[in-house]
């Protein structure tokens, strides 16, 4: 992002379907780079393989950034990757130390799910553009929204109260923060730098057993090798055969 130029505001609403969509609607109309919108609540949140993602009131942060990447299209996959880096950072500021990212787009603490990241990106005549979606768990023990969780959630799911009971609760303040540390990471990777020397020490994936879930192919299994400059995983199988991963279901440690 340019100096010079005025960082967007970054909106807040009460209630939104998604806020993949309004930034989606709002990059169409022409906002500028850095437009960010949060949620206090979605009723169509979304996640991975356009999962329904349960995002209620005053649970967590839902929100979503404008990208309008000047880089090369090939490498856009990297960027969740890169903005999940920022968010554990951001995340680790604040006190929330044991949070671990795992591809493609979860942060993980205590062997639960914290939050995620989803970059859907759309060309249209107003160009070329991500909504970058971010999504983290801040309180479901002060409403009791825990309880009120879908069938199977409660107990796969943590969030940051849980972790520090003195956790920032602000979703503006935990948005700023993520940006903040996104907008130094995403120059890099716009300037070419190698996604496995931005990512550093944020993802570790050499070296662990993985279980890879893809529709309409046989389930691999195998041992993690690395990521690919385009933010794919590299997956050694137990012939020794070599298999790029762009998306995909990954249990971890399996």
């Amino acid at each position: 992002m340019n100096d010079d130029k005025p960082f967007p505001p970054i909106e807040i609403f009460e209630v939104l379907a998604s806020t993949l969509d309004s930034i989606h609607q709002a990059a169409g109309d022409g906002a500028p780079e850095w437009t960010t919108h949060i949620a206090l609540e979605q009723t169509r949140g979304r996640g991975q393989q356009a999962r329904a993602w349960w995002s209620p009131s005053g649970a967590g942060l839902w929100m979503s950034t404008l990208l309008r990447p000047e880089c090369d299209r090939s490498i856009w996959g990297g960027i969740a990757l890169v903005a999940g880096a920022a968010t554990r950072r951001a995340l680790t500021a604040l006190g929330a130390d044991e949070i671990e990212l795992r591809w493609p787009n979860d942060l993980y603490a205590r062997s639960r799910k914290l939050g995620g990241i989803l970059a859907e990106s759309k060309d249209q005549s107003a160009g070329a553009w991500i909504s970058l979606g971010i999504g983290i768990n801040i309180d479901l023990e002060s409403e009791k929204l825990r309880e009120k969780a879908p069938d199977g959630l409660s107990d796969r799911i943590i969030c940051l109260r849980e972790m520090i009971p003195a956790a920032e609760s602000d979703p503006g303040k935990i948005a700023l923060a993520i940006i903040e540390e996104l907008q130094p990471l995403y120059g890099q990777f716009q300037q070419g730098e190698k996604l496995g020397d931005i990512l550093g020490g944020d993802l570790s994936v050499a070296g662990r057993k993985v279980l890879v879930e893809r529709p309409g192919k046989p389930v691999l299994r195998g041992t993690a090798a690395g990521i690919g400059g385009h933010g794919e995983l590299t997956v050694v199988d137990e012939e020794g055969a070599t298999h790029e991963i762009v998306a995909a279901e990954v249990t971890w440690d399996c």
